[in-house]
């Protein structure tokens, strides 16, 4: 072998070490890039995680006694805590509530509205609206335990009994609706994702 090839292959060997060594460099940086962008994204703060439901969840969620729970309906519940005296507040969490229940259309049976009473006298208590499956329940234990919420707050709960998200009442029709909206769509997002009720 002349001296000539042995500087031919040594710098065709060369050639192709520097060539692995930019494809190893390339490699490292297709996985170095993005993991460094999304570090700079975080911190400055520019990424904010979304948020799938647009209530609150109750956590843990309030747990219904079983004799009150099998006094509901065997569906999803949407929920409101009638108080002793029903206010703008409380028509408008009553409204929202059946409104709701009429907005889900064909999943409208797997849910039903309910107002829960501590007692059978309340005053200015409104009738249902026109075609609503409202029912209005006295359920004292679980009145009680919701009481700890804020006053006005509307509730999903589920069949087997467990009081899981909380919504903002309000004596303006215009939020109170707007909470409806968001319970609709979190409601939708449960129904679809659930084989009870």
């Amino acid at each position: 072998m002349t001296t000539s090839d042995n500087s031919s292959t040594a710098q065709s060997e060369q050639q192709r070490k520097q060539k692995n060594r930019r494809l190893f460099i390339g490699i490292f940086l297709c996985f170095l890039i993005p993991l460094a962008g999304a570090q700079i994204i975080l911190s400055l703060g520019w990424f904010t995680p979304g948020v799938t439901n647009k209530g609150e969840l109750i956590s843990p969620p309030i747990e219904a006694s079983s004799s009150e729970n099998e006094s509901m309906p065997q569906t999803w519940r949407l929920a409101y805590r009638v108080p002793a005296d029903c206010d703008q507040r409380c028509i408008n969490g009553l409204y929202v509530i059946q409104q709701v229940d009429m907005a889900l259309g064909r999943d409208s049976d797997r849910v039903t509205p309910i107002a829960i009473q501590a007692g059978s006298e309340v005053s200015a208590l409104p009738a249902p609206e026109e075609g609503s499956r409202l029912q209005y329940l006295v359920l004292p234990q679980l009145h009680d335990q919701l009481s700890e919420q804020p006053q006005g707050s509307l509730f999903i709960i589920d069949p087997l009994g467990a009081v899981m998200m909380r919504y903002e009442g309000s004596a303006d029709r215009d939020t109170a609706i707007q909470s409806g909206s968001d319970m609709l769509d979190d409601l939708k997002k449960l129904l679809k994702m659930s084989r009870v009720g």
